[in-house]
């Protein structure tokens, strides 16, 4: 009896050594431009007119999540910044902007984001000229 018993202990520490799954853990290394904020790609200059109101609102590389951030608008009846929470330019201002069909600047300002171990940050202000595509 104390052999089979052996035998059944030997055996379940066996399938066990089986079952053990090494964990590997990658760190990246981030650059600053994995910080950067930005819509659609565009970080700074010229931003085409379809993709400044992007559904990913404005976003980082590394994933942080920006929580709120002020606009200016140049050209358009609006002189205050506008203070926005969330990630999105609000449908109000995309209609205007849209509606224009002439080249606006927008600065964003004050953006503020939560990392992923749940810290605020204060990420880099982005100024993007909205341009209408010539269609041929």
């Amino acid at each position: 009896m104390r052999t089979v018993y052996a035998l059944s202990v030997l055996c379940f520490f066996n399938f066990l050594s089986f079952c053990q799954i090494d964990q590997v853990r990658i760190e990246k290394e981030y650059s600053e431009m994995d910080f950067a904020p930005q819509i659609a790609g565009y970080f700074n200059g010229e931003i085409p007119v379809n993709k400044i109101c992007d559904v990913r609102g404005i976003f980082t590389n590394r994933g942080i999540k920006v929580i709120v951030f002020d606009l200016e608008l140049n050209d358009i009846d609006r002189n205050e910044p506008i203070h926005i929470v969330g990630n999105q330019i609000p449908d109000s201002i995309c209609s205007d902007l849209l509606s224009a069909r002439i080249e606006h600047v927008l600065h964003f300002t004050n953006i503020k984001a939560i990392d992923l171990d749940g810290s605020m940050k204060h990420l880099s202000p982005m100024k993007l000229t909205v341009v209408f595509e010539e269609e041929d």
